[in-house]
């Protein structure tokens, strides 16, 4: 499965940086693009081990152009064109992305680039079987330096990408304490039984109301008139 997964890391890793070489290629003082050679996965069922990749064979000095050092920090080589332009492709990959995936490893041979490694934010991100790893993407953020090409493909801050990609907490636009005070005073026991009446008055009237002389009752009721 680990031949698998290599296939398929460096593959990914290949079609995003044929979308980053396109971009490239319209800016004039870019010079040569990267490009990540293609990984091949061989099955032989023959053999005690089944699969085994095979890629094209790389003439030159090889060289490592970012890797993670023993403390999970990417060590990122800025001295060669080369380098910086890996520094590039890992600063837009971060904004394609929007800080999901960042190529840890690149290495190979002038602008070939093979071995790459990457790191997730999330665990199961685009479907690979990677444990997530936040603490590099924050790093990144952190020790990244724009170079001239990130300027040539207009690439934003990572520092102004975080704190777009962090959710803000939502203002209230009352203190809270105004908000207790205005909500204890419309519920207020006593405002109900203020709209609802006194209890002494509606006793009084109707007390008034039985000591109401007879005749005055009588005057009241209707007569009756009896016709001859």
């Amino acid at each position: 499965m680990f031949y698998i997964q290599e296939c398929k890391i460096q593959n990914l890793a290949r079609e995003y940086c044929k979308i980053f070489a396109a971009e490239t290629r319209v800016i004039e003082n870019f010079g040569p693009s990267l490009e990540v050679i293609p990984v091949y996965l061989m099955y032989r069922p023959a053999n005690a081990v089944p699969y085994a990749t095979v890629e094209t064979d790389l003439t030159g000095v090889y060289q490592k152009f970012s890797d993670l050092d023993y403390t999970g920090r990417i060590d990122m080589r800025t001295g060669s064109e080369v380098e910086q332009k890996c520094c590039t492709l890992q600063h837009w990959i971060f904004q394609w992305t929007n800080g999901n995936l960042l190529f840890t490893r690149l290495e190979g041979v002038d602008t070939k680039i093979t071995g790459v490694g990457i790191s997730v934010k999330s665990t199961g991100h685009q479907g690979l079987s990677i444990e997530a790893n936040p603490k590099v993407f924050e790093q990144f953020v952190s020790q990244h330096k724009c170079n001239y090409f990130c300027g040539l493909l207009g690439l934003r801050s990572l520092k102004v990408m975080d704190s777009l990609l962090t959710p803000a907490k939502p203002k209230s636009s009352r203190s809270p304490l105004l908000q207790r005070k205005m909500a204890a005073g419309s519920s207020s026991p006593q405002t109900g039984r203020k709209a609802a009446g006194s209890p002494r008055l509606s006793r009084k009237t109707e007390q008034e109301g039985s000591k109401m002389p007879t005749k005055q009752k009588a005057a009241d009721a209707p007569k009756t008139i009896k016709m001859a």
